[in-house]
């Protein structure tokens, strides 16, 4: 568990980011947690403090109800638990072949080296990006960076990954292909931390929400709660996702997902029947 206990951050004196934030990360069992607000919010600094790149000019975070130690062990032992991938992935790629690039971390670690390509060979096999094991960085599109990021942090095997942004910059496909990758990861037990500005995609793979507003959580909950309440999302400068647009305003069932309510054929036979009806009445 990770938790944070009365978190102030500022980058200048007297120009807080973070004001007072405390609040428990797999305290309720939601594995797939996602922080919402506008820019200029706060979520990437608290991103960082969370991975000790940042320290809290006041409060403490703790995980497994242990202090963060911000020495160089202390934060060794922490991106082994906890793991990061940046909106800009280009800036965690620091080797131009792909596996020198995943196996960098476990170089720093002294992890031996057959230990090493296991790992990296297991993460590029379970992200579906094998076959650019000897690619060049340069050649990648701007998906297959962010895969190849995620590899970077998958080897450590931390128990949180932090996305952040993770479908910025992606085309259509790239995004499809990033949301079932992090289903994919979810299935296999992986803790996952998301910030986004793009709603439906938060919608569709959290279960658990925080919105930041002016550096202070303002409400949590899982997706209805938080979703349902249009007029905090409205001042939070935030959208609704299209699925609960469609509950409120055409008072169809909330569905948790798009696959959930293309399966309901229940509800695809209400609207031929619905639109037969408006037909005969046009006739």
């Amino acid at each position: 568990m990770i938790e944070l206990q009365h978190i102030d951050f500022e980058y200048e004196e007297k120009k807080p980011i973070l004001k007072d934030i405390s609040l428990q990360l797999g305290a309720n069992g939601a594995n797939v947690i996602g922080f919402i607000g506008p820019n200029g919010t706060g979520k990437s600094t608290l991103f960082l403090n969370l991975v000790g790149m940042l320290k809290p000019t006041g409060g403490k975070i703790l995980v497994d109800g242990q202090p963060i130690k911000y020495n160089k062990k202390g934060l060794n032992k922490l991106r082994q638990k906890i793991g990061i991938v940046f909106q800009n992935s280009d800036q965690q790629i620091f080797y131009s072949i792909v596996k020198d690039d995943v196996a960098f971390a476990l170089h720093n670690l002294d992890i031996p080296e057959d230990e090493i390509t296991k790992r990296v060979d297991r993460v590029l096999e379970e992200l579906d990006i094998s076959h650019l094991k000897e690619k060049p960085i340069q050649y990648l599109s701007g998906g297959q960076k962010k895969r190849v990021a995620i590899a970077g942090i998958l080897v450590l095997q931390s128990e949180w990954l932090l996305l952040d942004e993770p479908t910025a910059g992606l085309d259509p496909d790239g995004k499809k292909r990033m949301v079932d990758l992090i289903k994919h990861l979810i299935a296999n037990g992986q803790k996952i931390i998301l910030s986004s500005h793009d709603m439906d995609f938060m919608y569709d793979v959290c279960d658990y929400f925080y919105i930041l507003k002016q550096g202070q959580i303002v409400k949590s909950g899982e997706k209805e709660a938080v979703f349902l309440d249009e007029q905090l999302l409205l001042d939070s400068k935030l959208d609704q996702p299209w699925l609960v647009k469609l509950h409120q305003e055409l008072h169809l069932p909330l569905y948790p997902n798009k696959e959930a309510l293309f399966a309901d054929r229940g509800l695809a036979q209400q609207l031929m029947l619905a639109q037969l009806d408006t037909n005969s009445e046009v006739g």
